[in-house]
C-alpha cells in the first residue's frame, strides 16, 4: 500500500527543516526527520521524597498538572522557546532552542535555566538523553563540568554532543557521614550512564532509567542501613543522584546526563555536526535567542499586523502564544499503523468473518499535531484547518507538510483519519482506536489550503501580467 522513504527521498530534504523540536509528545524534544534515527529528551523531577522517580516528567501528560507550558515563540524553523512550570516538583524551566545552518542539517542547541520554587535542601534532577533508533555508534565521556558523546550514523555523518552545566549551579550537600563513613560519592555538577536497549524501544527512555535509579538507590539504601541503623527517611539526591556508569562493552545506544540542582540553574546542549562553519560556542546561545526573538516579534507584526490594526498587546501575545503553540506541536512520525481491509465489523450484516487488521508497512508523516498532550500525531481533519494558519507564516514549511500527507495515500485515494505510527504513538491510544478502517473518512480539509495557495499563486500571476502589460 506504502513504500517505506528511500534513501534518495531522504537525501533531497530541505537541510534547514531536517532538525527540530519534532518529539511534540515530550514537553522537549528533538529528533531529525530521519527514520530510525537519533532522538533526543529532557526529563526532570524533585527530590524530596523517596518515591521521586516515579514522577519523573518527560512526556506532555494531563495528570502532570503543569501550571504553564507552551511555545511562547517558535518560528518553526530555527528558534523556539517556552516555560514549563510545574509547581508539583517544584521547578520551572525555560527552554530556548537554536540552529545553525550546515552539513546534514547542521547543527543545533538548546539552553534550559530555571529555579527551584521552594527551598528544599534535597533539591532537583535534571536529565537529558540521547539516544539512537538505527544503525551507528555512540561513545561518551564524563569530566567534573562537562558530559561529551562522539558518535555517526549513516545520514547524519559524524557528530559532536556537550552538555555543558553552569559553572555557577549549586548542588546539594550529601551529609558528611554519608560521604566518609560510608563512602557515597559526593554529587558532581554532572554525571552520565550508558546504557544498551533494543533499537525499537529507545523511546522507552523513562522506563530504563527508573529502573536504573531505583536499583541503584536500593543499593545505596541498605548500605546507609547497614553502615548507619538509621531507617529514613533518607536524603532524595543521596538516593537518586546517580554515579556515572559508562560500561567499556561497546554497543551502548541510550545515554543520559544528570545534573541534581538546588535555587537557580542553567545548562546547555549542544549538537554540532561535522561541518566546521556550523560549530556552536555554548557562550553565544544566548545572543543567538535574544536576535531570534527579535527577529521573530518583528516578522510576527509584519505577516499579521496585530498591532496595526489595534490590538493590545495582550492580545497579540496570545496570538503570538498560539500560532507558536500550533508550531511547536508539529512532529516527524515514523512507523507501521494498523489499517484493516476491511469495513469496520459493525457495518457488515449477517455476522460475516472479516480479516484481523494488520501492520502496513513502515511510512513517514511530517505533521501538525492538535494537543501535545492528548493527541500528539497527525489528525487529517484538522490538518487542513492547521495548515490555514501556518500556511500565512511559513508557505514553504506548509507545503512540506500537505507533501507529507498526500505520499500517505493509498491507490484507492485513502488516507487514514489518524495516523498512528509505530509502538510510541500507539502507547498513547486504547487499543479500540488504533485500527483504521478504509469506510472511516474525514471530509477533505487538506483542499482548503492547497485552495489558499492556488489564490495567492493566481493573484501573483495576475499581478505580474498586468505589470508586464503596463510596461
Amino acid at each position: 500500500m506504502r513504500s517505506a522513504e528511500t534513501n534518495s527521498t531522504r537525501s533531497v530534504l530541505e537541510s534547514d527543516l531536517l532538525w527540530g523540536t519534532y518529539r511534540p509528545n515530550l514537553y522537549f524534544g528533538t529528533r531529525p526527520r530521519l527514520p530510525d534515527s537519533l532522538l533526543s529528551g529532557l526529563m526532570w523531577f524533585g527530590l524530596s521524597g523517596q518515591r521521586s522517580p516515579e514522577s519523573i516528567r518527560h512526556s506532555c501528560e494531563l495528570g502532570d498538572n503543569l501550571g504553564e507550558y507552551g511555545y511562547a515563540r517558535h518560528n518553526g524553523r530555527d528558534f523556539g522557546e517556552q516555560t514549563m512550570l510545574d509547581t508539583d516538583q517544584g521547578v520551572e524551566i525555560k527552554s530556548e532552542f537554536i540552529k545553525v545552518p550546515g552539513e546534514n542539517g547542521g547543527s543545533w542547541a538548546a539552553r534550559f535555566s530555571g529555579r527551584a520554587l521552594t527551598e528544599d535542601p534535597d533539591g532537583i534532577s535534571l536529565m537529558y538523553y540521547f539516544g539512537l533508533e538505527g544503525d551507528g555508534a555512540m561513545k561518551m565521556s564524563v569530566l567534573d563540568d562537562m558530559l561529551t558523546i562522539k558518535g555517526k550514523t549513516p545520514e547524519l555523518g559524524r557528530f559532536n554532543i556537550r552538555i555543558v552545566p553552569a559553572q555557577d549551579n549549586e548542588t546539594p550537600q550529601l551529609p558528611e557521614a554519608l560521604r566518609k563513613e560510608i563512602g557515597i560519592s559526593s554529587i558532581n555538577k554532572i554525571s552520565g550512564v550508558a546504557l544498551m536497549v533494543p533499537k525499537t524501544d529507545v523511546w522507552r527512555a523513562k522506563d530504563f532509567i527508573s529502573q536504573k535509579m531505583l536499583t541503584s538507590a536500593r543499593a545505596r539504601m541498605l548500605k546507609i542501613i547497614k553502615h548507619t541503623g538509621s531507617k529514613g527517611p533518607f536524603p532524595g539526591h543521596a538516593l537518586f543522584g546517580l554515579d556515572t556508569d559508562i560500561p567499556k562493552k561497546k554497543g551502548k545506544n541510550l545515554m543520559f546526563a544528570q545534573m541534581v540542582v538546588q535555587g537557580e540553574f542553567s545548562f546547555d546542549v549542544i549538537y554540532e555536526c561535522a561541518d566546521e562553519t556550523a560549530k556552536i560556542d555554548h557562550e553565544s546561545i544566548g545572543s543567538i535567542a535574544s536576535n531570534k526573538r527579535k527577529e521573530f516579534d518583528a516578522r510576527f507584526e509584519s505577516v499579521f499586523g496585530l498591532h496595526g490594526k489595534g490590538f493590545s498587546d495582550p492580545e497579540v501575545e496570545m496570538a503570538r502564544n498560539a500560532l507558536s503553540s500550533l508550531i511547536g506541536g508539529i512532529g516527524y512520525f515514523y512507523g507501521s499503523g494498523l489499517v484493516s481491509k476491511e469495513p469496520k465489523p459493525e457495518y457488515y450484516q449477517g455476522g460475516i468473518r472479516i480479516a484481523e487488521p494488520e501492520l502496513s508497512a513502515p511510512y513517514s508523516l511530517f505533521a501538525a499535531t492538535p494537543s501535545r498532550p492528548f493527541f500528539p500525531r497527525g489528525f487529517l481533519w484538522d490538518e487542513g484547518f492547521q495548515q490555514l494558519v501556518l500556511g500565512h507564516w511559513d508557505s514553504d514549511l506548509s507545503m512540506e507538510i500537505l507533501r507529507s500527507w498526500f505520499r500517505t495515500m493509498d491507490g484507492d485515494g485513502w488516507i487514514a483519519r489518524e495516523q498512528i505510527l509505530g509502538e510510541e504513538a500507539r502507547s498513547k491510544v486504547p487499543k479500540e482506536f488504533q485500527v483504521q478502517y478504509p469506510n472511516f473518512a474525514n471530509p477533505p480539509t487538506l483542499l482548503f489550503p492547497l485552495e489558499m495557495f492556488s489564490s495567492w499563486a493566481r493573484a501573483a500571476n495576475a499581478s505580474q501580467s498586468l505589470e508586464a502589460a503596463n510596461n
